[in-house]
């Protein structure tokens, strides 16, 4: 918005570039996520007193390349029996069942 107010038609391509580059990355990884990376990318780009289009996309990439904090994962639940699993002690684990097709090809 500073921008704009400093100078309309000077600056008016570098903010179709931030518009272009922001609608990207919503439609990359999401409107949530998205919205917090575009928001640390301007405050970086602030910080730093750059406020171009490259460095906004460089900031994005950066961001998007960091690791994704994970939160509390749920834990896993297999279903009991699944000859599938490794290391099962399972009576069927030890014993695969073989399935047949009801519709079988001649």
């Amino acid at each position: 918005m500073e921008l704009l107010n400093a100078d309309v038609y000077g600056h008016i391509r570098r903010c179709q570039g931030f518009l272009h580059r922001c609608t990207t990355e919503i439609e990359q990884s999401g409107r949530e996520l998205a919205s917090e990376r575009i928001v640390a990318a301007i405050g970086a780009m602030r910080r730093h007193n750059r406020i171009r289009v490259p460095y906004f996309q460089a900031y994005l990439d950066q961001l998007r390349r960091q690791a994704i904090p994970v939160q509390a994962q749920e834990p896993l639940v297999r279903r009991p029996g699944n000859p599938m699993l490794r290391y099962a002690t399972h009576a069927l684990a030890a014993e695969p069942q073989h399935i047949t097709s009801e519709n079988p090809d001649p």
